[in-house]
């Protein structure tokens, strides 16, 4: 007994060391972005803008211009945007070190993402082209009483947007997506009698398609459409959506798969098993970990990439013909919270959605 506490005791170790890791790493990326009084200086121009509610579209030609005074370069500027607009947590840096490894694990996931276009197509068949995604929608809007509006995003005008950054703030999900699809299959290995190697071939596979799926609806939700929940008075940006609904879930099943694994491990039950012993489990979890983080990476930046755009215009046009949205800005002026109607989506849509001086002559 005491050996297995013991072993048990150093895979929990080896569980948590990313966490370790997440320290200094979140030291080095705020030296990254910029932690000089300059960079405060400008960082807290675009804080002032984005607290605001209105896009950075509106002010680029005043933010370059206070970034020019503090001698700040566009590489510098694009940074502090971007950790203002998609800050990165604990649950970003615990995924960093995949960026070490890559160059062992490249050749496996580099597999693994060749061969998820093909459900991703499928996806943005079914999803995109046969309108599958605007009858959800619509759905969900009936059964929670809720409006479709368009609330411009804040990051119209961003300098230089970084897609490998945006995709990194997208990524925890994904990732874990990858780990919880590995613990489910392996559990139905001790169910269904599978080999190792059938193992990871289906947890590859519904990895896969859950990554393909989710990474569809993100790019057709990467847009100004949100759900107004009246009653409860609170604005939903399509985009989060999918995030907000299935972290929770995402989450409790990895706590669960993880606790109820190392209670095996500890007292001893199915022996017979390759990840009988705690810390080599541990260890298969780091390597599924980061192994998903360059598949989930590399898929995400390649399809939003190349059908990104062009995924999120035509959803844009599906949900404009169906519900016939009205653009909103939900603005803050000294304390008071205003939500204006600007013009309809379609409006915005065909003006490359971009602002006028003329549109916010009322705010």
């Amino acid at each position: 007994m005491t050996a297995g506490l013991e072993s048990t005791l150093v895979a929990v170790l080896v569980l948590i060391s990313p966490l370790f890791l997440a320290i200094p790493l979140s030291f080095a990326w705020k030296w990254w972005t910029g932690m000089e009084p300059e960079h405060e200086h400008y960082r807290e121009k675009v804080r002032v803008v984005l607290d605001s509610g209105i896009p950075l579209s509106r002010y680029r030609s005043e933010l370059d211009a206070e970034a020019r005074k503090v001698y700040l370069d566009p590489d510098r500027q694009a940074r502090i945007e971007s950790d203002l607009l998609n800050p990165l947590g604990v649950t970003h840096f615990i995924l960093f070190p995949a960026l070490i490894a890559w160059p062992i694990l490249f050749p496996f996931s580099i597999i693994i993402g060749l061969l998820a276009w093909f459900p991703l197509k499928i996806f943005e068949w079914v999803l995109i082209e046969k309108k599958i995604l605007l009858k959800i929608t619509s759905f969900v809007k009936k059964i929670n009483r809720w409006e479709i509006i368009g609330i411009p995003r804040l990051d119209i005008g961003i300098k230089t947007s970084d897609r490998i950054l945006s995709s990194i703030h997208r990524m925890p999900i994904t990732v874990f997506l990858g780990l919880f699809s590995y613990l489910l299959i392996m559990n139905l290995h001790w169910l269904a009698d599978f080999s190792i190697r059938n193992t990871i071939f289906l947890s590859s596979l519904l990895y896969i398609i859950l990554v393909s799926f989710i990474s569809v609806i993100r790019a057709a939700t990467a847009s100004a459409l949100s759900f107004a929940d009246l009653p409860k008075r609170r604005v939903i940006p399509m985009d989060s959506l999918v995030e907000t609904w299935m972290a929770p879930w995402v989450g409790a099943g990895l706590i669960f798969f993880l606790v109820r694994q190392l209670t095996f491990s500890y007292k001893g039950i199915r022996e017979d098993t390759v990840f009988a012993d705690p810390i080599i489990f541990s260890l298969a979890i780091l390597l599924v970990l980061y192994t998903a983080t360059i598949i989930g990476l590399m898929i995400e930046v390649t399809f939003f990439r190349n059908r990104g755009k062009s995924v999120k215009i035509e959803f844009q046009k599906q949900v404009v013909q169906e519900h016939s949205p009205t653009l909103y800005l939900f603005t803050q002026h000294l304390g008071d919270l205003k939500i204006s109607p600007l013009m309809s989506l379609d409006d915005w849509v065909k003006q490359g959605e971009n602002f006028e001086s003329d549109d916010l002559v009322q705010l």
